[in-house]
């Protein structure tokens, strides 16, 4: 065989590249930080055994080296699932069934309805939303006393700072005592408030929400005017306050499965996200930025929670689609197949052009009656049309679940209006 001099030389120049390529790669050491600085450096590196570049979306690449992301890396940690939850998951599987006529899961009591999920279920990604909606471990009432929605301009920095309270009670699927309260119509109650800053004190909303097609009952307290005020029925798809999350939008997906008229499951992969993550990310005595934010960034845009603890996590990427009404067109999620919890959502305008990136941040926390529940720490919801976040930090030291004594009547319209004045 006769090789031409030149032709050698290019094989050879080609062959040491591909050697020095694999040589160069190399196992990220915990704590090295992801950034636009040096993502073209290390994308090849690997991280658990993982490429740092597949541990990253197409728009989770893009905010890092567009929008000041920083990822510091952190080994997994297995999340400890709770045993009566896992107990009722498994006395699930081959019983459970959607019921598109009711709009329900036939034979669920509670738990995930589908511990098992086949990929090649063709109801695969509605039966992983339906696990997000029934079978959260968030224990059978969860409240959280202090949370702040911190408002921010992408080049102005903060220019809102609300404080609220925030309680879910879950109806069905309780997991001590009874595992239905009440006649059974209610899937569960929540109650939110604010606290401050003065001309918001007392405004709050409290939701009744049903298993079945009905749409969630809600209603609104004004306290200007004393009056408790009905929301329609399509308020799930409406702003909160004048923030840059929709209800739809709160923890990344907040309707009823059948709501939305079609899921597609579009794979399985490895991403960087938070399930382990710091507490509290929100110093409510804090006086400058950096004491009341420890895990934001102070310089634009602001709203980079770039101070966490990011692991691999396996995920379910989810797309779901909207209904007409609605003012997304599509939904991205990303969901971890270990248990119900939503990392990541995108969301895309009416012309099919991305809108919102939204990422949530949790830790494994104990109630008081030994349930081991998944509590948000912070999430941002980010309009990068606007230029514009909501950043919800929550002060995990206050936050209480299972508490002794609860019970459906502690929390209803009542009781907001009383917190309300």
């Amino acid at each position: 065989m006769n090789i031409q001099p030149k032709a050698l030389a290019l094989s050879l120049s080609v062959a040491l590249a591909g050697l020095a390529f694999d040589v160069g790669a190399a196992e990220l050491p915990e704590g090295t930080v992801v950034s636009a600085e040096n993502l073209e450096q290390i994308r090849n590196d690997t991280f658990e055994g993982k490429t740092v570049a597949s541990l990253l979306t197409e728009k989770m690449e893009w905010r890092i080296k567009n929008n000041g992301w920083k990822l510091p890396l952190h080994k997994s940690k297995e999340i400890p699932l709770d045993p009566s939850w896992v107990k009722a998951s498994q006395a699930n599987a081959g019983k459970t069934k959607i019921n598109a006529e009711t709009c329900q899961v036939d034979s669920w009591g509670a738990g995930a309805p589908f511990p098992n999920i086949d990929m090649n279920d063709p109801q695969a990604a509605e039966k992983v939303i339906w696990n997000w909606h029934l079978g959260q471990l968030t224990g059978d009432v969860a409240i959280v006393p202090y949370y702040t929605q911190v408002l921010i301009d992408g080049a102005k920095g903060v220019h809102a700072e609300p404080v609220a309270e925030f309680t879910r009670y879950a109806m069905k699927g309780r997991l001590a005592g009874e595992a239905v309260e009440g006649d059974g119509s209610e899937r569960g109650r929540q109650l939110l408030y604010f606290k401050s800053p003065a001309d918001m004190k007392g405004l709050g909303t409290y939701t009744v929400q049903y298993d079945s097609p009905k749409f969630n009952d809600v209603w609104a307290y004004i306290p200007a005017v004393r009056r408790v005020r009905r929301l329609s029925g399509g308020a799930w798809m409406d702003p909160v306050g004048s923030s840059d999350q929709l209800q739809d939008d709160l923890e990344i997906f907040n309707a009823r499965p059948c709501w939305y008229p079609g899921y597609k499951m579009l794979g399985k992969r490895w991403v960087l996200a938070v399930a382990n993550g710091k507490t509290p990310l929100w110093n409510r005595s804090g006086t400058t930025f950096e004491e009341k934010y420890p895990v934001l960034e102070n310089k634009p845009p602001y709203w980079n929670m770039n101070n966490d603890r990011f692991e691999p996590r396996e995920v379910y990427v989810i797309e779901a689609t909207t209904p007409s009404e609605h003012p997304y067109s599509k939904k991205i999620l990303y969901v971890d197949t270990k248990y119900p919890r939503i990392y990541y959502g995108e969301t895309y305008n009416r012309k099919g052009e991305f809108w919102k990136f939204m990422e949530f941040h949790s830790y494994v926390g104990k109630a008081e009656d030994g349930f081991r529940d998944v509590r948000t720490t912070g999430g941002a919801v980010i309009d990068f049309q606007r230029n514009h976040a909501t950043v919800s930090l929550i002060d995990a030291a206050t936050w209480r679940t299972n508490i002794a004594g609860a019970s459906a009547k502690d929390f209803s319209l009542q009781t907001l209006q009383a917190a309300g004045r």
